[in-house]
């Protein structure tokens, strides 16, 4: 069994440098540069330009991807192999576990589609849907880090 403290900890560490990087301007994300140009007159598939700036929500978003798809597998796992112990703890984190298990992938494509659909279009209305998207993501993702930090602060042998 994973840490659970460690596993929220890890998460809780990734997601500031996250916030660190969306605010410092993403000096060093994805080396800073790539994007992938939307399609334009005959050209309909689009082009990914290796030498233009890197587009900071669309690397935001795959960085956060990628930290909510591991918390996810994570927090599932913790919570099955642990069930009985951990509804001891609290009732609750098995219902968010489930809701996680039920919205989690949905919520993953959603965000990558939206992705996609933002590089393709550059369009506001299609980065509104992007974001909302990732609220979703995040909200998911702020349950699994609550209740994985629930869990590593259960007194010694509860679990």
């Amino acid at each position: 069994m994973k840490n659970p403290v460690t596993v929220a900890l890890s998460m809780w560490l990734a997601t500031a440098a996250l916030v660190f990087c969306l605010f410092s301007g993403c000096g060093g994300c994805a080396a800073g540069k790539g994007t992938y140009s939307p399609a334009t007159g005959t050209n309909t598939t689009g082009v990914y330009d290796y030498t233009a700036p890197a587009d900071i929500l669309v690397v935001s978003v795959e960085n956060i991807r990628e930290i909510a798809l591991d918390a996810f597998k994570n927090v599932m796992e913790l919570e099955f192999n642990n069930r009985d112990a951990l509804t001891k703890i609290n009732p609750n984190i098995r219902l968010a576990v489930e809701v996680i298990r039920r919205d989690g992938e949905k919520s993953l494509n959603a965000l990558t589609d939206a992705k996609v659909a933002y590089q393709k279009s550059r369009s506001a209305e299609d980065a509104t849907k992007l974001k909302n998207a990732l609220a979703s993501v995040q909200s998911l993702l702020k349950s699994a880090v609550k209740y994985l930090a629930e869990i590593g602060a259960a007194p010694k042998g509860t679990p």
